[in-house]
């Protein structure tokens, strides 16, 4: 699973193939180990930050599109140190705050 831009899939495929990601990671929660959540979620992000593509009523995103990058580069953090993992989320969600402050004109 995982449809690519390049596949020109319907905004009604994308959107289906999302939620079947969101689906199958909720059920595989249950059974794996309890960072892989964290993990999934993060993957769910980065699929969502590209909704524009297939999607063409919804505008982009360049602030999902640079943490989309972000959370690309770094997923994977989460297999070497659950430390590390756990201060790359602190940092997204810092980011992310700021982001929402920004957008809402709060200092």
């Amino acid at each position: 699973m995982g449809l690519q831009m390049e596949e020109r899939v319907t905004p009604k495929e994308y959107i289906f193939e999302l939620a079947t990601y969101f689906v199958t990671s909720a059920r595989g929660c249950i059974d794996e180990p309890l960072l892989y959540g964290p993990f999934r979620l993060l993957d769910g992000l980065s699929r969502l930050a590209l909704i524009s593509d297939f999607v063409p009523c919804v505008e982009k995103d360049e602030f999902l599109l640079a943490m989309k990058k972000k959370v690309d580069a770094d997923k994977y953090i989460v297999t070497r140190s659950e430390e590390e993992f756990t201060k790359f989320l602190d940092s997204l969600v810092k980011e992310f705050t700021a982001e929402l402050k920004r957008r809402n004109g709060v200092d």
